[in-house]
């Protein structure tokens, strides 16, 4: 078997991931406040490095500056996702038991006989409108309403 030596620009870099790994994983924990987060920055800055063309000049400085760099972008992300996570925190909707029996009945129809129904009393589409939008012949989504209407009817009616 013949072994192939690592290109003469990964080796550098490997020695500097195992002398400075741990002391960038800590780094990159202490500004984010998660060890998996920091596991992901520290390969990223890595990645980064490896893309860079030419030697490592005063590799773990600039190892560093990246970890820091993607801590930051990482924070603002999430800073970002608190915000929006925030805003789209919607009430629960508490619907009268009648639409609530009646929601729980669509839920139940078969995926076509639902989008059907749905898209024709909640979008108010028209039926060839609704053919044109699932892809199916008129006929068919036709078809589906019937026998939606018809389950429905069923389960709905006392």
């Amino acid at each position: 078997m013949v072994q192939l030596d690592a290109p003469p620009a990964v080796a550098p870099l490997d020695a500097l991931y195992e002398a400075h790994r741990h002391r960038l994983l800590r780094l990159a924990h202490l500004l984010t406040g998660s060890h998996a987060l920091a596991e992901e920055i520290v390969q990223e800055a890595f990645v980064v490095l490896c893309a860079r063309p030419g030697p490592i000049e005063h590799g773990p400085a600039y190892a560093r500056g990246i970890v820091v760099n993607l801590s930051r972008k990482a924070q603002r992300r999430r800073g970002v996702e608190e915000r929006h996570a925030l805003r789209a925190q919607v009430l629960p909707v508490v619907l009268p038991p009648e639409l609530d029996c009646t929601w729980a009945a669509v839920r139940r129809l078969p995926p076509d006989q639902r989008a059907v129904v749905v898209l024709r009393f909640y979008e108010d589409a028209s039926l060839q409108d609704i053919a044109d939008l699932l892809g199916h012949p008129l006929g068919t989504v036709k078809s589906h309403l019937h026998r939606a209407l018809r389950k429905l009817a069923k389960e709905i009616t006392p």
